[in-house]
């Protein structure tokens, strides 16, 4: 507001000084200093008369009929035009020069300099249009002929486009505005889409479900709108599949493409889904099955010596154990257990890091990172009860994973485990308890092993 006040008040004293000197001083020989101060009295009220004019058309009618400031552009050249008009009606009513010479003298120097800066010209009141319509903002991602960037700046004559390489294209404005332009707003949802196949022995609501959970909790990708999988062709050698998922970022597409092919890929390693390839030659071979398995160098027998859980297992009992037992892959980022979940297993880390986190009041905290030799999951597995935590990974990590399979089988074999299990796992549950900061008397341990015996029995239908 300051803008436009100050020169109105400064406009009212030239006046009002104007007109207190004219009644003091008279006579022919103040005409022409009288004449020249009215000159620019006029030359103030015609500032602020543009200044409101700008005021009143740009920061209230246009702003509120388009819900967008208007452009820089647009206020200079209208303060231009109105300026230039205002000081040819000064030279003429109020001073008394003939501007018809200067008019004729204008148009034809501009004639002149038209030809000279045609390009020029034609950027300019390109930029300008630009300006006015605004079919793109600052941080908006365009495609333009075959390059695609994030639109930096825009001035009148020329737009800067900073490319997915991270080079910057600068465009004139007049081909942006006689040329069609793909326009991806930022912040706004925009689709995209990976490729890929499974073989025909899979059935299609697996891979779709499997395709789903890979894409959850990438970090470029937002969950506004779910991703979905779907088909879209039968190959010679295997289901051709598109996974849809949305991004606010244009520019980040690539990325999260890659990562989402990375996700896929451990995925379908961890649900023993091959990926299909197209298959000329047949080639009769005798193959030992073992070969085919996947292939670790962790000594996991090894790691289930190290649990306290497992110490009442005999050597026999251990390498029973291990063999119903998984390896499974995880990406970095990748949730290997979610908060909430039902959980019928355990899990050893074979190789990499892991974090525990907890959320509280829409807050997720790390309490733990569990390295090489961890394990988790252990009470979801014995109590039936909901995973009490995310487990997610921090670097590509290998587990294994203790089913329920396995457990039930070596109590079926020796009831006597069960009784076992429980007072290992109700001593291991005080010292967590301990931790915490709250101390189990020898009583409430006994209770809790007596709880976790009868859930055992259930669980694994001990009878």
């Amino acid at each position: 507001m300051k803008k436009i006040i100050w020169p109105a008040a400064i406009t009212l004293a030239s006046f009002l000084a104007y007109f207190a000197l004219r009644s003091w001083l008279s006579g022919p020989l103040h005409a022409v200093g009288f004449r020249d101060l009215l000159a620019f009295c006029y030359v103030l009220l015609g500032m602020t008369i543009v200044r409101w004019s700008s005021y009143l058309f740009f920061d209230l009618l246009y702003l509120k009929r388009t819900g967008r400031e208007a452009p820089g552009l647009l206020k200079v050249m209208f303060s231009l035009v109105c300026y230039s008009i205002l000081f040819m009606l000064i030279l003429g009513l109020v001073l008394k020069y003939d501007v018809t010479g200067l008019v004729a003298t204008s148009a034809a120097v501009s004639v002149v300099i038209g030809f000279a800066l045609q390009d020029t010209l034609g950027n300019f009141f390109a930029g300008a249009s630009l300006h006015i319509e605004q079919p793109f903002k600052i941080k908006d991602s365009i495609r333009f002929r075959d390059r695609t960037g994030e639109v930096e700046t825009v001035s009148w004559r020329s737009t800067a486009i900073r490319t997915t390489d991270n080079s910057l294209l600068i465009t004139p404005n007049s081909l942006l505005a006689r040329e069609p332009i793909e326009v991806f707003p930022y912040d706004s949802l925009h689709r995209h889409s990976v490729s890929f196949s499974a073989p025909y022995s899979v059935a299609p609501q697996t891979v779709i479900d499997v395709a789903r959970s890979a894409a959850l909790d990438l970090p470029d990708v937002t969950y506004e709108v779910q991703p979905t999988a779907r088909i879209t062709g039968f190959g010679e050698s295997c289901v051709d599949y598109e996974l849809l998922y949305w991004l606010k970022d244009y520019m980040r597409a690539n990325d999260a493409s890659a990562r989402l092919r990375e996700r896929l890929w451990y995925a379908f390693h961890r649900e023993r889904i091959s990926m299909p390839f197209p298959t000329r030659h047949v080639l009769l071979e005798n193959i030992n099955p073992e070969d085919l398995e996947y292939k670790t160098g962790v000594d996991y027998r090894r790691a289930i010596d190290g649990i306290d859980i497992f110490q009442p297992l005999t050597s026999v009992e251990k390498d029973a154990l291990l063999t119903l037992s998984h390896v499974l892959l995880f990406a970095p980022g990748e949730y290997m257990v979610r908060c909430g979940q039902p959980g019928d297993s355990m899990f050893i880390i074979g190789r990499g890091e892991a974090e525990v986190c907890v959320s509280s009041n829409g807050t997720h905290s790390t309490v733990a990172v569990l390295k090489t030799g961890g394990f988790f999951g252990e009470m979801s597995l014995f109590s039936g009860e909901p995973r009490s935590a995310d487990v997610i990974a921090i670097e590509e990590s290998e587990v294994l994973e203790i089913g329920k399979t396995g457990i039930e089988k070596l109590l079926l074999e020796n009831a006597s485990l069960a009784r076992t299990f429980s007072k290992t796992v109700s001593e291991r549950l005080a010292v967590l308890e301990e931790h915490a900061g709250r101390v189990c008397r020898r009583e409430e341990i006994k209770v809790e092993e007596g709880k976790f015996f009868e859930r055992i029995k259930r669980i694994f239908n001990l009878g």
